[in-house]
């Protein structure tokens, strides 16, 4: 009886649409539009709808140790198919749109084309039509920021977002969307009206996410 109740609770969990999330570092309203489960390995939120997840992980960190990480250090979380060897170059795949989700905040929409310039290396759809290749979020910097101060690149910051400071190597997150499929040829073409939807939902989440001040 005891497994039966564990397994029923995590399923409810799983499949749980919207509510409040909240952890040690940050605290969001999930509409009821999207799906939430906790990450297993305390690392966040897993936000789903109509085969799109937005991952807000408040767990995920650097290994390279160079200001603003690099792009495969969070690529599972935007674009799963990637490269054939991720390690190959630490680029990302597609061209950069950058919109504002907030005062501090951006959203980083790549988009790819077949044959596009700068290629070589990533999967390729068979298409030859633009297409979404995941989003990440990123810091808007003020000019003022020195050169090298870490702000900015492909991790967030809970002191730069909370009071202009950022002197914790280890105080990063990473908040990603990307469409559940390992296949290029799965993805949603650029202009695609659920995409559009998916982009704002995405944009309005991440804007409302309350980021809790550390002493």
């Amino acid at each position: 009886m005891g497994m039966l109740l564990l397994f029923l609770q995590i399923l409810f969990l799983q499949m749980m649409a919207g509510g409040l999330y909240e952890d040690d570092q940050i605290r969001v309203q999930v509409p009821a539009s999207w799906h939430m489960a906790v990450d297993g390995d305390g690392q966040g939120v897993i936000l789903r709808k109509d085969g799109y997840i937005l991952r807000l992980c408040t767990g995920c960190a650097q290994v390279s140790g160079i200001v603003g990480g690099r792009f495969n250090e969070i690529a599972g979380l935007v674009q799963p198919w990637y490269r054939e060897d991720p390690v190959a170059n630490p680029s990302a795949c597609g061209r950069p749109e950058i919109g504002k989700t907030s005062p501090q905040i951006d959203r980083v929409d790549l988009w790819y084309r077949r044959g596009d310039a700068g290629g070589d290396g990533c999967r390729e759809p068979s298409t030859t039509a633009t297409v979404w290749y995941g989003s990440y979020f990123a810091e808007r910097c003020p000019p003022a920021v020195s050169e090298g101060h870490d702000c900015g690149g492909f991790f967030l910051h809970n002191h730069w977002l909370t009071d202009g400071r950022a002197d914790d190597p280890f105080d990063e997150m990473v908040f990603a969307l990307t469409f559940d499929t390992s296949d290029p040829d799965g993805l949603p073409k650029k202009g695609d009206r659920e995409l559009n939807e998916i982009l704002r939902d995405a944009s309005a989440i991440v804007a409302s996410v309350h980021f809790k001040k550390k002493g």
